[in-house]
C-alpha cells in the first residue's frame, strides 16, 4: 500500500492537487514521510483554516498540525456529534457540507429546568429516524423538529474547538448534509498545538462583545455560544448591506471597518445620519420593533468585517436573559438621536434653498450642490479620531454644522431674488460650498464673520456677504 501511494505521489501534476483519494489514503495510514507531508501542505494549504494558521503560528507548530491529522468519514443524515456530548475532537472539513443545529429556545429552557433530559431528547430523535423521508429537508424538519439550523459549513471550515477550549459539553448538533470527509485532531494534539492560540482568540472575542451594551449581563458561556451562532462576512466597498423596506432578518456587529446608514428624505435626496465603526451594532432597531428596514446600510471601507446574527436568535437571547425591555429603551434613545439628526439636516437643506429659490424648471446642479453641502458635514477619515472620540454604538452621530452665512437670514425674511438672478454670484456660492470640504476650514472655527457685529451683519447685502466670504477664503489659503 505504501509503495502504491508513493507511485501516485510521484505521478501527481498540478491539475491533480485535489486528489482526495490519495489524501484519504495518507490520512488513514498516518506517520507521513517528507514527500507525503509536502503533498498535504501543498494540497490543502489554500483551505481557510490552514491559511489562517500559517499566518499566525510559528512554522514548527504549523507543520505539527499536518503531522497529527487523522481521518473520519460520516454519511449523509448522520450526526458528527450531538448537543450535550463531551468534546474530544477538533474537525476540519475536507469535503462535504454540514448543518449546525441548536435546540430551540423553549427546548433549552426545558433542558435547563429539568423538564426534559438530553437522553429523552436523543431517544425521540432516534425514534423519528425509523420513518421514511423523501428528501433531506423533510428529514430535517421531522427528525430535528426541536432544533433550529443556524448555519452551514463547507470544505475548509472547522468546528468542535469550543468544547475543547472550555472543557465543556458540545453546545450544538452537527448534522451531515452530504457525505462528509473530515481531517481531525484529537484532544491531546489540539491542546499541544492550538489550545493557546484559540483560547487567546476566544478571550479577545468575548471582550469585544461584552463591550456592546445590548449584550451586557449575558454570562460568558452563553455569550460564547452566541458568538458561534454568528456568520462572519466581508462586504465590498460601497456595497449595499440592506435597503429600505426589506425584511429585518438579522442584526449586524462591526468587527472592523465602517458602515454608513442613510435615510431617504424625499424622492430626490438622501441624508447620511450615521457613520459607524468597530464595536457598533446596527439593524437592531427594526428587529426589536418587528418592522421592515427604515434605513439603508452601505459599506464604506475596504476592509470591513461584519458578523450577523439571525433576528430569531437575537430576540430569544434577550428574552432568556430578560434584556428585551432594556434593549428596547436603548434602541428608542438611538432612534431619537437619529430623528434629531434628520431634522437638522432637513433644516439645513431648507436654508440652502432659501438662498436659491427653486423654480418650476429645477436647476440640474442644485441637487448635486445640496448633496455636496451635506457631504461637507462629514469629517475626513484621516482626522476623525483627532477631532472626535471613537464612534461606538452610543456615539455614532456627527453633529450638523450649518454655515453662518445661511444663519444670517432671519426665518421670517423673504428670500432675496438677487442671488437667483445673478449667475456669477450664485456660482461663487456653489464654489464656497465646495471649498467647505477642506479640512482646514472645518478646523478654523465657527464663522468667517465672527469679527463683524450683529448690527453690521444685518446691514450687509447678500452680495457683500459673498464677497467678504470669498476674500476670507482666499486669505485662509495663503495661511
Amino acid at each position: 500500500m505504501l509503495k502504491s501511494i508513493k507511485r501516485k505521489l510521484n505521478s501527481i501534476t498540478d491539475r491533480d492537487n485535489n486528489n482526495y483519494e490519495i489524501t484519504i489514503d495518507l490520512l488513514k495510514r498516518g506517520d507521513f514521510i517528507k514527500t507525503e507531508l509536502d503533498f498535504l501542505m501543498k494540497n490543502f494549504g489554500n483551505l481557510k483554516f490552514f491559511e489562517e494558521q500559517k499566518a499566525k503560528l510559528p512554522l514548527y507548530l504549523y507543520t505539527q498540525i499536518y503531522k497529527n491529522l487523522d481521518y473520519q468519514y460520516v454519511q449523509q443524515c448522520e450526526t458528527v456529534f450531538n448537543y450535550g456530548d463531551m468534546g474530544s475532537t477538533f474537525y476540519i472539513i475536507l469535503k462535504g457540507q454540514v448543518n449546525v443545529l441548536l435546540p430551540k429556545p423553549q427546548v433549552q429552557d426545558d433542558l435547563k429546568y429539568g423538564r426534559v433530559t438530553i437522553e429523552e431528547l436523543q431517544q425521540r430523535i432516534e425514534n423519528e429516524k425509523s420513518n421514511q423521508f423523501s428528501d433531506f429537508n423533510e428529514f430535517l424538519q421531522v427528525v430535528y423538529q426541536d432544533f433550529v439550523k443556524v448555519r452551514n459549513l463547507s470544505a475548509g471550515d472547522t468546528f468542535g474547538d469550543l468544547a475543547l477550549i472550555t472543557k465543556s459539553k458540545r453546545t450544538a448538533t452537527i448534522l451531515c448534509y452530504t457525505d462528509c470527509h473530515f481531517m481531525i485532531l484529537h484532544k491531546n494534539a489540539f491542546d499541544r498545538i492550538l489550545y493557546e492560540h484559540h483560547n487567546s482568540i476566544l478571550k479577545q472575542q468575548l471582550a469585544f462583545f461584552e463591550n456592546i451594551s445590548y449584550l451586557h449581563g449575558i454570562p460568558d458561556q452563553h455569550l460564547t455560544q452566541l458568538m458561534h451562532q454568528m456568520i462572519e462576512f466581508s462586504p465590498q466597498l460601497n456595497s449595499t448591506i440592506y435597503k429600505e423596506n426589506e425584511e429585518s432578518h438579522s442584526v449586524y456587529f462591526i468587527i472592523s471597518g465602517e458602515v454608513e446608514l442613510s435615510y431617504q428624505l424625499n424622492n430626490w435626496q438622501r441624508i447620511v445620519i450615521s457613520l459607524m465603526t468597530k464595536g457598533a451594532i446596527f439593524g437592531e432597531e427594526e428587529v426589536l420593533k418587528g418592522i421592515k428596514r427604515t434605513q439603508k446600510a452601505i459599506c464604506k471601507s475596504n476592509e470591513t468585517v461584519l458578523r450577523t446574527l439571525s433576528a430569531q436568535q437575537f430576540m430569544s437571547t434577550l428574552e432568556i436573559h430578560n434584556l428585551k425591555s432594556a434593549c428596547s429603551q436603548q434602541s428608542n434613545q438611538k432612534a431619537q438621536r437619529q430623528s434629531k439628526q434628520i431634522l437638522l439636516r432637513r433644516k439645513a437643506t431648507e436654508s440652502l434653498l432659501l438662498c436659491c429659490p427653486v423654480t418650476k424648471k429645477r436647476d440640474s446642479n442644485l441637487d448635486s450642490e445640496i448633496t455636496r453641502f451635506h457631504s461637507t458635514r462629514q469629517i475626513s477619515l484621516s482626522n476623525r479620531f483627532q477631532l472626535n472620540p471613537p464612534i461606538t454604538h452610543s456615539n455614532c452621530l456627527f453633529p450638523i454644522q450649518i454655515p453662518n452665512y445661511l444663519k444670517l437670514m432671519p426665518q421670517n425674511q423673504k428670500p432675496t431674488p438677487l442671488l437667483s438672478r445673478q449667475g456669477s454670484n450664485f456660482n461663487r456660492l456653489k464654489n464656497m460650498l465646495k471649498t467647505e470640504r477642506s479640512e482646514g476650514n472645518i478646523q478654523q472655527g465657527l464663522s468667517y464673520f465672527s469679527q463683524c457685529s450683529s448690527h453690521q451683519q444685518q446691514q450687509l447685502s447678500p452680495k457683500q456677504i459673498i464677497n467678504i466670504h470669498v476674500e476670507r477664503l482666499r486669505k485662509s489659503r495663503y495661511k
